[in-house]
This record gives C-alpha cells, sequence and structure tokens, in this order.
C-alpha cells in the first residue's frame, strides 16, 4: 500500500473514533421496515388549494400602489401557439405600461386561445418590497410577508455575500415562489420576484453560479416541464437568458410528473457548472447539466428507476474522482448515495426506514458527508454516512440521543468552513439544532439554534465564511405559522446556551506544510488553553501548548522540520469547547 493511501486509512480510523463512527458492514444491520407509528406532528408536506381560481386574479387584487411597483410577465404551456403568445405579450405590454383594466381584460381572451389553468405570470417589483417584520423571537429574522410556506432554500454568492432565500406556497387560490434577497449577511430581507399559479408547484430549488442566482421551478398543470430563471447576484433582480428569454425549459416529461428538483453548482471552485436534477413519478432521477449561459442543456442517463423522494445533490471542491454526488430515498425506504465522474456511479446503499422524507449531501476534499431521516423500530431519527476516502470506504453515525425523535436534516460542507449540521429536534420542546466538526473527530455538542420552534419540513445551512454558518428555517407557532426565518451562527449569546462556531474554528497555514505552520484560534473568554499535536494513528507527538490565555484571537508557530511527511491532527482543548484540524506535512 501506497504511503498515501496508509495515510487516508488511518485518518479515517481516527475520525471514526473520536467520532463515535462504525464501518459499515453489509448484514449487519438490523432494521424495522413495517409501518411507522405516528413518533411527531407532521402532517403532511404541502398544502392543497382545493379551488384554484385564475391566477390573474392576484393582479386584480392589488392595491393601486402595488400595480404601479409590478412589472409582469406571463408564462404559457410548452406548445402555446404564435396566437396565444401575441395576446400575452400585449398584455404585459398594457399592464407594464400602467394601462391594468385594459390588461385584465384581456386575460378571458387568453385563456379561450390556451387552458386558463396552465397560465402563470412572473412579478418583479420595480422597488423590492422590504420584509415588515424583522425579528419576532430573540436573534431569528424574518425573511419574506408570507406564511404556509412549504419549501424554502438559501444559497450565498460566495464573492460578494449576498444571500438568497426561495420561498414556495400557496396565498389565495393560487401558488407562488418568491425571491428574496440580502446584501448585509441577513439581517434584512427584500422581495425582489414572484411567480404564481393556479397549479399547484410541486418544488422548487436554486443555486447560485458566477453572477447569477438560477432558480429551478416545476410548471403545467400536469407538473411536466422543468423550467430555470435566473437573478442578478447584485441586486436580486430578474435578469433575460443570452437568448433574450426570461426562462428556459430544460426538459418536459412525456408522461408522469416531476416531484421534486435540485439545482447546484460549482461555484465555489470552477465557477462554470450548473446541475439540474429531478424526481419524477415514475421513480426516475434524471440529471442534465450546462454551463453559465444555461441555455443548452445536456442530459446524462443515471439508469436509477427506484428514486422516490429525499433528493439532494452537491459538487466536491477539489474532489478526486466525483465531482458530484446526489442522494435519495428509494421506493423500498433505503438511502442511496451516488457520484457522477465518467459515469453515474452508486457508492452505497443502506437502509432508511419508512415513514422518512428527507436527505442531505455536502463534500469537501476527500471527505463526504449524508445525513438522513432513518427509522428503526419505534423511533426516528437522524443518522449519517460519512466517508473520508472520497466514497470507498464509509462509516455511520448519529449526531444526537437516538432515544429522542430527531428529523429533517441538512448538512453544508462548502468553501472550508467544516462541516455543518442542521435538524429539527422533537422530544418536546422542538428545537433546531445545530452541530459541527472540522471535516475530522468529534461533533459539538448539540445545541439549539433558533429562538422558535421549528415546523417539520426541510430547513437550509449554508456557510457565510469566517466560521460562520446560516440557516433558513419555518416556524410552528403563531403569530405566524410555517413562515420563513433566516438565523446564524455568529449571532447566538452565551444566555441561549450556544457554544459560537467562531469560538471553535482553529485554522492552519500553509496547508500542506513543510514543517512550519501557525496555528489561530479564538476564545470568548479567558482560560486555560491546550493545543497538542497527533499522528495519523492517534499517538500524541508534541505538546504544543498548555497555559491561561486571554480572551482574543491567538497564534502559535508550529516548527516541526524533523516529522516525517504524512497527516497529523492538531488538537485545541479550551473550558468550552473542543476542535481538531488535519495538518499534511510535505517535505
Amino acid at each position: 500500500m501506497k504511503f498515501h493511501q496508509m495515510a487516508i486509512v488511518l485518518l479515517a480510523l481516527v475520525s471514526s473514533l473520536w467520532a463515535k463512527e462504525y464501518l459499515v458492514v453489509e448484514g449487519r444491520e438490523v432494521v424495522n421496515l413495517g409501518g411507522l407509528t405516528k413518533l411527531d406532528d407532521a402532517a403532511g408536506q404541502s398544502p392543497m388549494i382545493v379551488k384554484p381560481a385564475p391566477i390573474w386574479e392576484g393582479l386584480e387584487q392589488m392595491t393601486e400602489s402595488e400595480r404601479m411597483n409590478s412589472s409582469i410577465e406571463i408564462e404559457l404551456g410548452t406548445n402555446s401557439s404564435k396566437e396565444a403568445e401575441a395576446v400575452a405579450r400585449r398584455i404585459e405590454q398594457l399592464w407594464n405600461s400602467g394601462r391594468y383594466e385594459d390588461a385584465l381584460s384581456l386575460f378571458p381572451e387568453l385563456a379561450e386561445i390556451v387552458d386558463g389553468g396552465e397560465i402563470a405570470i412572473g412579478n418583479t417589483w420595480r422597488t423590492p418590497v422590504p420584509t415588515r417584520e424583522g425579528s419576532d423571537w430573540g436573534n431569528d429574522v424574518r425573511v419574506g410577508n408570507q406564511d404556509s410556506i412549504y419549501v424554502n432554500d438559501l444559497d450565498i454568492h460566495r464573492a460578494s455575500g449576498n444571500l438568497f432565500a426561495i420561498l414556495l406556497y400557496p396565498q389565495g387560490s393560487a401558488y407562488y415562489w418568491s425571491v428574496n434577497f440580502s446584501t448585509d449577511g441577513g439581517a434584512t430581507w427584500n422581495e425582489t420576484f414572484t411567480f404564481g399559479a393556479s397549479y399547484q408547484i410541486n418544488w422548487v430549488d436554486a443555486s447560485v453560479l458566477a453572477n447569477h442566482c438560477y432558480v429551478a421551478y416545476i410548471v403545467g398543470t400536469n407538473q411536466d416541464g422543468g423550467r430555470l430563471r435566473r437573478f442578478r447576484v447584485s441586486d436580486g433582480q430578474p435578469e433575460d437568458f443570452n437568448n433574450g428569454q426570461a426562462f428556459i425549459t430544460v426538459f418536459t416529461l412525456a408522461s408522469g410528473a416531476i416531484e421534486e428538483v435540485n439545482l447546484t453548482s460549482n461555484q465555489d471552485f470552477f465557477n462554470n457548472r450548473l446541475y439540474y436534477m429531478s424526481l419524477t413519478s415514475t421513480d426516475e432521477l434524471k440529471y442534465f447539466w450546462d454551463d453559465t449561459g444555461a441555455v443548452s442543456w445536456s442530459e446524462v442517463n443515471t439508469g436509477v428507476t427506484d428514486a422516490d423522494r429525499g433528493l439532494d445533490a452537491c459538487t466536491n471542491e477539489d474532489y478526486g474522482t466525483y465531482f458530484l454526488l446526489a442522494s435519495y430515498l428509494t421506493t423500498s425506504d433505503q438511502i442511496k448515495i451516488d457520484g457522477r465522474s465518467s459515469s453515474w456511479d452508486n457508492l452505497i446503499t443502506r437502509t432508511a426506514g419508512s415513514g422518512t422524507d428527507y436527505t442531505a449531501i455536502g463534500a469537501y476534499h476527500d471527505t463526504l458527508l449524508c445525513a438522513y431521516d432513518y427509522h428503526r423500530g419505534a423511533s426516528l431519527w437522524v443518522r449519517y454516512l460519512t466517508s473520508y476516502n472520497g466514497g470507498s470506504t464509509w462509516y455511520w453515525g448519529t449526531f444526537d440521543d437516538t432515544t429522542t425523535l430527531q428529523k429533517s436534516p441538512d448538512v453544508a460542507l462548502r468553501a472550508g468552513g467544516g462541516e455543518g449540521v442542521i435538524y429539527r429536534f422533537y422530544t418536546s420542546p422542538r428545537e433546531l439544532r445545530y452541530t459541527w466538526r472540522n471535516y475530522a473527530g468529534g461533533w459539538s455538542t448539540p445545541v439549539n439554534l433558533a429562538d422558535v420552534q421549528p415546523y417539520y419540513n426541510k430547513p437550509a445551512i449554508e456557510h457565510l465564511g469566517s466560521g460562520a454558518f446560516g440557516v433558513l428555517f419555518l416556524s410552528w407557532t403563531t403569530p405566524y405559522q410555517q413562515a420563513a426565518y433566516f438565523d446564524r451562527s455568529d449571532w447566538v449569546t452565551v444566555e441561549e446556551e450556544q457554544t459560537g462556531l467562531a469560538s471553535r474554528l482553529i485554522t492552519l497555514a500553509p496547508n500542506p506544510s513543510k514543517g512550519t505552520a501557525t496555528l489561530s484560534f479564538t476564545i470568548d473568554s479567558p482560560g486555560n488553553v491546550k493545543a497538542l499535536l497527533y499522528d495519523a494513528t492517534g499517538r500524541l507527538v508534541d505538546n504544543l501548548l498548555d497555559e491561561r490565555r486571554s480572551a482574543g484571537t491567538h497564534t502559535i508557530k508550529i516548527n516541526r522540520p524533523s516529522l516525517p511527511s504524512g497527516i497529523y491532527f492538531v488538537r485545541v482543548e479550551t473550558a468550552n469547547w473542543e476542535a481538531a484540524e488535519r495538518l499534511i506535512l510535505l517535505k
């Protein structure tokens, strides 16, 4: 075995011991696949509108000031006639020039040419609409002015720090998704765009690439069209594609419906590819890709025909074999993790159990992490699978007490921020629990990140930079049910019994190193600090520091040119937290 292969194996062994992880061995897992006893308060994934009304009724109900602030685009089905398109463009012209009643009078004419139920309307706010309330509970900041939201997604433009939150919800007799934009790290939010239809919209997802945030969504009364719109990262406003179109049809199913869509990009490294995936009602996993133009999509056959629910995907910065990972739950109640290289490969399949809804996957270099709902016996909790060698060897573990109820996880491993995880904890009271580690070692003690009880639909987490994570989740209780709220790990206070990610994060530079590196860490209060150096077997090599330090940021020079090349760990221990960072020494 080559040295670097041995080092990776030893690294995985040490990390699994610290994290109480267990090697995945076939035939060693016993799981109840029977019906799930009603363990929690989940009632359904999306609301249903019993009697949909024409989508233009939403325009009729606008106030005069809202109409003046509105610029519309009408979106028709994939097989609409030239006559219908001409009427739609006339309605847009009338509305956007202030002739609102004339525009509204033409909608019945348009509905005689095309199925009125297929008409959708995109609305750009000329002046973005701010969220009316800032914070209802502690540090939780409300996003948008809607409630009854059933899908939410979050992404960041890495270069500027601008944030996008995409929300899907029913309102009145229609379904809408909205784009919400923040330029101040999530402290305030403005709605820039809404898309509405009288048909139910199954799913929406978003990803930032280059200069745009792209939004994937499903159209049509049969939910058979996968489409895409884009929004500028500078101001959150929609922008036409280079072919002059406001939206792109990525694909249309010949039969069946699209049940979920997922959009991800390689923003954090090459910043030139967008990946569009979906689950269909015939249990297919469909996969398309394109460049930043996003107008000429290529399909790759995955060969997957048992994908049932819980789709998630991510790219892998500095990947070895797989630049794209996907996770999903199957028709047999299994969790599958697939990877894309020159082929579409299944990396691992394990039992998840019935009554499960969500998976979440993240990757960074050779570390892969997939968290998922897991049902065993009479319990439902969040379990995870992790690999430290790019997907060849897998370990399983849990984040929390398995005698309690947990579900709906999301993970973020991007941009060198470590592994951030959130999930809904429900052994009363409901909590949005958060844990973290720096790609290796043990997990931090799970803490409640939110100030309000969370709803059961899947939340979203992203690394924001400088050791901070942002989360988007839905509220459970009054004054709004299923309203969207945003919080950050670095907004958390001591009174909320949070340990604070910024305090735990340690950095080593340069890394890899030729024997000399600088260790940096920050502590919130004075106290004793230990810094220990271990080799890949877990053997203590050196005691770097063991003394009292004042609050603030500290640096230590590590100068060990005599040590052989290989993988080492630097572990920092304080009274309040512990963290480990991998150090690679080269000769």
